[in-house]
């Protein structure tokens, strides 16, 4: 019988190689190291042992047999200090690995040891006849017995995978597995020795995997990473809880401040009151912004932030923006002009609310850093190439703010997107906002797949550019934009216009009295029967007894929210209001709220501070869609 010697030579090749470099360029002085290190050496050693016993089973005649079987038993004990030495290698990752397991695994090894040196005086697992090897009748007991060793090891790996999480653990299975599958082929096919071929793949394993000082590092690096990653989600939970928080306190007595005013406004005869109410109303939409600025920030960085597209009419976003940034450019003297190309579509689907963001951004942006000349705002459209499913047309709007302002250097153009930055402090240290307004248009840009494009000559004034892609609804031209507008009627606040509904009733419930006067207030002249409850508990009594068209709940009340209520309400079988459309009243402004209100049952949401245009809105559909009894 012949055997093929070449995989042992090329194992012991490779681990003198190993032996040499651990004792040299990698030596490290850890109890890891030196077992690794003794583990290559026990497989030098098995591997030289197997290349002799190999020739002197190929060349028995010459050999006494006495001697084959004490050769073939010292190679059977040099396999099994291997095993031991292997085993003691991975135990060393897992120190809560528990003492019956190391016993086990003792008892496992003794056992084998007492069947070799029994095999001497018996050859139950092997023996030499004439020459002739000769398998016992016990010989695959040996290989069980290897087995049952590494089965062991595999079940001690996976109890305490806590001690060792992640790659490292499917290292050491590797270099489990590695022996035993090698083993497993030499039993199939027994003339070729594998094993030790095996083992020292293994020893490459453990040693560049394990114990080389980089890798060592890079475990421990990416264990602390794991550990910064936690405390950075924990730090994000604990920030979003927290600007939760800041924006119901904040928006509540927003809501009734403005609220107020608007009704100060509304009511007014006298010029210089009316000029002090449009001051509060500038400067809390102005510390309402600062607000949103904060929270947009927030959603975008946690990855929250959504875009929901709608069909929209871009005539009506663009009249919205010359309406809300006219009054600062006129205080300002400046020119403000609006143009477009008469022929582009004016009806898409895309994200209303966003589009809108970034375009007032930029205008605002404009306004705030030119001190005279113009702001000018162009609007155009460019054709794509395709279509939708639906045969829509895809096109791209490109939107242009160019103003004769102050300028950016070319040298602060890179900075200019950054998150609360302010270029030159000193020199505008007097012009308001958080250097947030650009950073968050940018990124709504890009999450819209569109790009923002920046020119600036210094002194002399800026061009900011943006292209967004949207899906055209229809291409029917929008017009001239002035001709339109001049035609559109403006709707501001204290203007609004407001329908009548004698004979229906609402219910608002708020715990804070001046949030229900100004729901009051700014429903006031729509005839409607208001009635109020200032807790959750109050509301689902009077709920009970009185019939209402639509119900208003505050969110956060103390005792029983405003879910809490809905629930007692909506679940309720007999009360004559648990089929009542519910509006959630709310300043909890935080990304997502809108869709779990909804999904939780509200016929809609409402953000504080409530404007009177949106409750006057919501409050029109709600009567249309229901008849009065």
């Amino acid at each position: 019988m012949y055997y093929n010697i070449s995989f042992d030579i090329a194992a012991i090749l490779v681990l003198i190689v190993i032996a040499v470099g651990m004792k040299t360029v990698l030596y490290t002085d850890t109890k890891g190291h030196k077992l690794v290190r003794y583990y290559v050496y026990s497989v030098i050693a098995c591997a030289l042992i197997d290349i002799i016993t190999a020739y002197t089973i190929c060349y028995g005649y010459l050999v006494p047999d006495l001697l084959n079987i004490v050769l073939n038993s010292l190679y059977q004990y040099s396999a099994l200090i291997c095993v031991a030495v292997a085993m003691r290698t991975i135990l060393n990752y897992y120190p809560s690995a528990s003492k019956t397991s190391v016993v086990i695994n003792r008892i496992l090894l003794y056992v084998q040891t007492v069947f070799i040196t029994v095999n001497l005086f018996t050859g139950w697992l092997f023996t030499f006849k004439d020459g002739e090897y000769v398998h016992g009748n016990l010989y695959y007991i040996s290989y069980a017995l290897s087995l049952a060793v590494v089965f062991h090891m595999l079940y001690v790996v996976l109890v305490n995978r806590s001690d060792r999480p992640g790659v490292i653990s499917n290292i050491i299975l590797l270099f489990l597995f590695l022996p035993t599958i090698f083993t497993v082929i030499q039993m199939i096919f027994s003339n070729v020795l594998l094993i030790a071929f095996g083992e020292a793949f293994s020893a490459l394993i453990m040693l560049f995997a394990l114990e080389t000082p980089d890798y060592r590092k890079l475990m421990k690096t990416m264990n602390e990473l794991e550990i910064a990653r936690e405390e950075a989600n924990i730090a994000n939970r604990t920030k979003s809880d927290f600007l939760a928080s800041m924006s119901h306190e904040i928006r509540t007595p927003i809501n009734g401040i403005l609220g107020m005013n608007t009704m100060i406004l509304r009511d007014s005869g006298d010029p210089q009151i009316v000029e002090y109410a449009e001051n509060i109303r500038l400067a809390g939409n102005g510390l309402l912004s600062i607000i949103n600025d904060i929270l947009d920030l927030t959603k975008i960085e946690s990855g929250k932030m959504e875009i929901v597209p709608v069909d929209y009419d871009l005539f009506s976003i663009m009249n919205d923006c010359y309406q809300m940034n006219r009054m600062r450019a006129a205080e300002k003297s400046l020119e403000f002009i609006f143009e477009n190309d008469p022929d582009m579509p004016t009806k898409y689907n895309g994200d209303e609310v966003r589009i809108r963001q970034i375009m007032n951004n930029l205008i605002s942006n404009g306004i705030k850093y030119t001190k005279e000349g113009s702001v000018r705002v162009k609007a155009g459209f460019v054709e794509g190439q395709n279509s939708d499913d639906n045969g829509n047309e895809q096109g791209t709007i490109v939107i242009s703010v160019e103003d004769t302002g102050i300028g950016i250097k070319e040298e602060d153009i890179g900075n200019l997107f950054m998150t609360f930055t302010r270029l030159e402090q000193s020199r505008n240290r007097h012009i308001e906002g958080t250097g947030l307004g650009l950073n968050i248009t940018q990124q709504l840009v890009h999450m819209m797949n569109g790009t923002i494009e920046v020119k600036s000559e210094y002194g002399k004034g800026s061009v900011f550019t943006v292209k967004i892609p949207q899906r055209v609804l229809s291409l029917k031209p929008m017009g001239v934009f002035a001709d339109r507008q001049k035609e559109q009627v403006s709707v501001t606040t204290d203007e609004a216009t407001t329908f009548k509904a004698p004979g229906r009733r609402i219910l608002v419930v708020d715990d804070v009295k001046m949030n229900v006067l100004v729901f009051k207030g700014l429903l006031r002249g729509t005839e409607i029967t208001i009635d109020s409850a200032l807790s959750g508990a109050e509301g689902i009594e009077m709920t009970k007894n009185t019939k209402y068209d639509i119900i208003f709940m505050d969110h956060l009340m103390p005792e029983m929210d405003g879910i809490e209520a809905f629930r007692v309400i909506r679940d309720d079988k007999d009360n004559i209001n648990h089929d009542t459309p519910v509006v959630v009243l709310t300043a909890n402004a935080i990304v997502g709220m809108r869709a779990t209100y909804l999904k939780e049952g509200f016929a809609e949401y409402i953000s504080k501070p409530v404007e009177q245009k949106a409750l006057l809105k919501v409050t029109e559909e709600l009567l249309k869609s229901s008849n009065p009894e």
